[in-house]
């Protein structure tokens, strides 16, 4: 690493007063004063995990930070002379938070043997006094740097659960995706390491796919909310994961609205249904069988996607009480990105307005299943949707068809021309054209 690059590197300390005691550091490297840069790094890297651990206390009211803290005030108000301290922070930190790994904890020790060295009147068989080499400084540097110094805070290893109350006690300002995304990403996941959301991830699949205790069910949602964040931010971390424990992942719920969730969750991650164990596949393709929730969202259980919108079709015809929500149709279409399911998805949404069986639901369904989503309809979707409101008088006889259908009109002209021929559907043309007549 180059001295400019060293310098480049400093800029992003996380924090203030660390940069600036790190200045001293650089400036005796650069003078050629390495036993000077040595100590002084060991003396900032040692001030940086106090900091750290104090916005953990200060921030999160951290019980573990809090406690390593308490006890090095111990140690320093009963011999203010003695620096033992020190490296029992770093034994701490290591020990008993993720601030440091293995590696970073063997550099910092390394770093404080050079320290120890460099610091006292230790002298070599020719008695002259311990002096680093530029190179070993430049790495000692290096490794503090981007072991330590450049992190935000990570957490203890109670993260998991500080971070299961916390967004329980504020699920009800995280009502959509997008909120929980920033949430937790601001509030913990940029200070944290990757295995450590692995870990997170494991726990939550267990609180929202198996457990079904009282506070699992209340807080379900927001649960499989921050797995989703956690989930689309490492696939491919998540799918090795997974691979190494089949059993802990296949061992889910057999309750239908658990299952549920699980279905939602895999339409959108199918490589993971592809990972688990044969009994996990039975509950889910079950499910996907018997509840609407599931049959909405299992495309991943069938042999292709035209399989599944015949099923989707079955539904709609055959259900009196089914409903999409705005959501679901949202979420329906993002499935395949592909023409042919575009193509699929605009039948699907044909058929449920024109199934609809009263014209306060066709009125309902129109806002929330056709006006939305009439850019997507292409030339062939535009007329199967037309002909589908021909069959049903619910749909061309409400009050609002009038108004509404001129919408399915302008796409119907913009793709195929004001040419094009409506007499052979007479009940759409005199809601559009009875103006015109």
């Amino acid at each position: 690493m180059s001295e400019f690059s060293l310098e480049n590197l400093s800029e992003k300390i996380h924090y203030g007063k660390t940069k600036d005691y790190f200045q001293e550091v650089l400036s005796s490297y650069h003078n050629g004063n390495y036993r000077s840069a040595v100590v002084m790094l060991w003396s900032v890297a040692v001030c940086d995990i106090v900091y750290k651990l104090q916005y953990l206390v200060d921030l999160y009211q951290d019980a573990v930070a809090k406690s390593i803290l308490d006890e090095l005030t111990t140690l320093q108000n009963s011999d203010s002379k003695s620096s033992s301290w020190e490296l029992k922070l770093i034994k701490h930190t290591h020990k008993m938070t993720n601030l440091l790994d293995n590696s970073e904890y063997a550099n910092l020790v390394y770093l404080q043997q050079q320290r120890h060295l460099s610091a006292h009147p230790i002298l070599d068989s020719d008695r002259q006094l311990h002096t680093p080499n530029k190179e070993t400084v430049r790495a000692l540097i290096r490794n503090t740097l981007e072991d330590l110094l450049i992190n935000p805070p990570f957490y203890t290893k109670k993260i998991t659960e500080e971070l299961l109350e916390d967004i329980a006690e504020s699920a009800p300002a995280l009502n959509t995706r997008q909120k929980v995304k920033r949430y937790v990403e601001s509030r913990y996941l940029s200070r944290l390491k990757p295995e450590v959301e692995l870990s997170i991830y494991r726990t939550l699949w267990k609180f929202v796919f198996k457990a079904d205790n009282e506070e699992c069910i209340k807080n379900r949602v927001i649960n499989l909310r921050t797995l989703e964040v956690i989930g689309n931010r490492k696939p491919e971390s998540i799918l090795n994961q997974i691979k190494g424990e089949k059993d802990y992942y296949s061992n889910v719920s057999s309750s239908p609205l658990t299952l549920d969730y699980l279905v939602i969750y895999l339409s959108k991650n199918p490589n993971i249904y592809d990972l688990l164990n044969e009994d996990a596949k039975i509950k889910i393709r079950h499910n996907v069988k018997t509840t609407n929730t599931s049959k909405i969202w299992g495309w991943f259980v069938k042999n292709n996607l035209e399989k599944h919108y015949q099923d989707i079709l079955s539904l709609i015809e055959n259900d009196i009480n089914f409903n999409f929500t705005k959501g679901e149709l949202k979420d329906l279409l993002e499935i395949a990105d592909t023409k042919e399911w575009q193509h699929l998805f605009c039948h699907i949404l044909s058929s449920y307005y024109c199934a609809s069986r009263g014209f306060d639901e066709a009125d309902s369904r129109f806002q929330e299943a056709i006006s939305p989503y009439l850019k997507v309809f292409d030339k062939e979707a535009i007329v199967f949707l037309i002909g589908r409101i021909e069959q049903n008088n619910q749909v061309y006889w409400r009050r609002k068809a009038k108004e509404e259908h001129k919408e399915i009109k302008e796409k119907l002209f913009q793709l195929h021309g004001q040419e094009f021929d409506l007499n052979p559907y007479p009940y759409f043309k005199g809601t559009v054209m009875e103006d015109e007549c």
